[in-house]
């Protein structure tokens, strides 16, 4: 008989606005866990030792569906171009894109130079040789195309070590600045990087420029964010005439400016931070351009000011607002705005000529589907480029001429097993919620089935950040519908799926719409006979994890399964616990449980952790990474003991610690596929198919 894991107990108690918490396994939780996440071999032994159990427990109870995972992962990898490349990007004169060898983890860096040479500039898989964890977060080149930038992590922690390299005899001229984060700005002068640090907790909150082979440690730091809520980014205006720094949180941004091409010109505020004010800016032929939310334009509108007259009396409207359309972002060209917007759901691409203020719409003609700007080195330009993609259409990539109004497809995803969108469908509903408003709903599905209530279903649901759940093309979900799944996503609010309202009505004091939202959706799906009560597995991770644990507490009798990934449930230890990365610059999206006492019972009244109860529980897949600092691995090990300790049936809980990676599981294209496989055995394990 199979011994199930057990974590030892030992209480802690706090209290809160006069509640207490308790705790019997905050002990995981080390006091080096800094050290921790960048050296898991720290990790105390005895924790070590429960986390190999819990994955040995996982293989034990999926041994009978392993020669099925290992069927399942080929077929994942068989709908993969093995030798692939993408669209190569023009740049002056070269041309630069990614190429997969046969059998490749990882992607090659290549550019095609004026004398129609090939160049190799950064091979990730013979670098990542002999790793079990490898993440390449940027491969940037100078302006002048002689150097090379990259940052690279090799244990899953987001801590990435930069170098930079001469491309033309690869020597290595700055290696190793240690604790940066992904992003890399080149200067113009092709002498020096800008780049971000983390601090001792995780945040990137300083910007320094660096001299390419000099002493990382005679770097400038040129702004240092103080406020532990805001963190900072770099980046370089489309025109490379500005060097722009953004700091913010969640509902606040600023941006402060510097003209690069004039030596003596210093770094000031664009304009300074306002509470729920958020702005981008961009800059283009003496103007900047500024998508922002002020004068109550809760959707945004894109505003204009003069270069040399940025005081906020100088900006004039360039596309007015209109309450029911939200503005995602922009891209300006020289000639042109390019902005993607949503109106009732669905993305649009709006091309407007900046000189004679005429526009026009890219049309397409599905029901769901995904687009999106895709970025481009040049300025000068009447070319744009973007993606689209459906839930049964794959991806492709257009080249779009603004004055023309030419589109040319430069390449569509190839499937080698095969796939023929004719045999599915998709459709998008406007489900019921709980107080009367409209969900979005996307469901996908084998043509010609009975709805009868008796097919399988998994459900997928976020809700968080404004971020937007797209109705794009994946290969994997096929090996659930081809097996007589139905596919569903629940567009819950939380996200921006019907603009800037829609995440604000799913956060903060109003953070369980999101879970109802999800709820009805699932109701909705059993009153169309898609599926039954039972029948339908509940999918999300990190803030879609905090969903997957607060339907398994409040709603096990319609859910047969949830697979919770990398999820937040320990919000209220968390949340309270100001050293860890992200605390502080959360307040703004969950509340601050510390000072405000109303905050603090409502994110109580749904904390997964703190609402495990005794009952029933559905069958449950938890995964985590060892190395995540978003959503640290004793959340999810907590929460699994903790579940162990109060649930009255014997369904499945299961929990799943990759040892070798962080938030996103692992870095190999078809190593990530082995985790997929995973997620589809234990939803066809608990629903009896094959």
């Amino acid at each position: 008989m199979t011994t199930i894991p057990k974590l030892r107990k030992e209480t802690n108690r706090i209290k809160v606005h006069g509640h207490e918490l308790r705790d019997d396994y905050a002990w995981i939780k080390q006091g080096n866990w800094q050290e921790v996440l960048k050296n898991p071999a720290k990790l105390n032994t005895e924790v070590q030792n429960y986390l190999h159990q819990e994955n040995n427990f996982v293989q034990q109870q999926l041994k009978d569906k392993e020669q099925l995972r290992e069927t399942i992962f080929q077929e994942l990898k068989n709908k993969i171009k093995d030798k692939d490349s993408s669209v190569p990007i023009k740049d002056g004169e070269y041309f630069y894109f990614t190429e997969y060898a046969e059998a490749a983890e990882y992607p090659c860096f290549k550019r095609k130079s004026p004398e129609n040479r090939m160049e190799t500039i950064f091979d990730a898989q013979q670098r990542a040789e002999g790793k079990t964890f490898f993440n390449l977060a940027s491969v940037t080149h100078s302006h002048d195309h002689r150097f090379m930038a990259y940052n690279v992590d090799t244990n899953g922690s987001e801590n990435y070590f930069l170098s930079v390299e001469h491309l033309d005899n690869k020597k290595i001229l700055t290696k190793d600045i240690p604790n940066t984060t992904g992003e890399i700005i080149w200067d113009t002068d092709n002498k020096h990087i800008y780049y971000i640090r983390l601090d001792h907790n995780h945040r990137p909150n300083r910007i320094y420029k660096h001299l390419v082979g000099q002493d990382h440690k005679l770097d400038e730091l040129i702004f240092e964010e103080k406020d532990p809520a805001f963190f900072c980014s770099v980046s370089l205006s489309q025109s490379k005439e500005y060097l722009l720094i953004r700091t913010g949180d969640h509902q606040t941004s600023e941006y402060y400016i510097q003209n690069i091409k004039d030596k003596t010109s210093k770094l000031k505020s664009f304009f300074p931070k306002t509470t729920r004010h958020e702005y981008e800016i961009d800059h283009g032929e003496g103007y900047f351009y500024i998508l922002t939310n002020t004068d109550n334009c809760n959707n945004f509108k894109i505003m204009r000011c003069a270069d040399n007259k940025v005081d906020k009396k100088n900006w004039e409207d360039f596309v007015e607002y209109k309450s029911d359309i939200f503005i995602i972002n922009f891209i300006i060209l020289k000639n042109w705005l390019v902005y993607l917007q949503r109106q009732d759901g669905v993305n649009q691409i709006i091309i407007h000529n900046i000189n004679n203020k005429d526009s026009h719409q890219i049309q397409f003609a599905e029901e769901a589907y995904d687009l999106n700007l895709l970025n481009q080195y040049e300025f000068n330009t009447d070319w744009i480029r973007f993606s689209f993609s459906s839930p049964i259409t794959p991806k492709s990539i257009f080249d779009y001429n603004c004055v023309s109004k030419e589109r040319i497809l430069k390449k569509i995803q190839e499937i080698p097993s095969g796939f023929n969108s004719d045999l599915y469908t998709c459709k998008k509903f406007l489900c019921l919620g709980h107080d009367g408003v409209t969900i979005p709903l996307t469901v996908v599905h084998k043509k010609n089935i009975e709805l009868n209530g008796s097919h399988p279903l998994l459900l997928y649901g976020y809700g968080s950040y404004g971020i937007t759940i797209p109705d794009s093309f994946s290969t994997n979900r096929f090996s659930l519908i081809d097996r007589g799944f139905i596919y569903a996503i629940a567009h819950i609010r939380g996200g921006r799926e019907k603009g800037q309202d829609w995440y604000e009505d799913g956060k903060l004091l109003k953070k369980k719409n999101t879970f109802f939202d999800f709820i009805s959706c699932a109701e909705f799906l059993c009153e169309k006979k898609y599926t039954s009560p039972k029948k339908i597995i509940a999918q999300g991770g990190s803030a879609g994890g905090l969903l997957m644990g607060y339907i398994a507490n409040e709603r096990p009798d319609l859910f047969l399964g949830i697979i919770a990934q990398v999820p937040f449930v320990d919000i209220c230890n968390t949340m309270l616990d100001e050293d860890l990365p992200l605390t502080v610059t959360e307040i703004p999206e969950w509340g601050d449980l510390k000072n405000n006492k109303e905050a603090f019972h409502y994110i109580r009244s749904y904390s997964p952790y703190d609402n495990v109860k005794q009952q029933d529980y559905p069958h449950m897949l938890i995964t985590g990474g060892i190395t995540d600092p978003r959503v640290t691995y004793w959340e999810m090990t907590k929460w699994a003991a903790k579940i162990r300790d109060y649930k009255t049936n014997d369904n499945l809980l299961l929990l799943k610690m990759n040892m070798d990676a962080g938030h996103s599981g692992a870095s190999g294209r078809y190593d990530y596929l082995k985790e997929v496989a995973l997620d589809y055995i234990f939803c066809l394990k608990i629903t009896d198919q094959k």
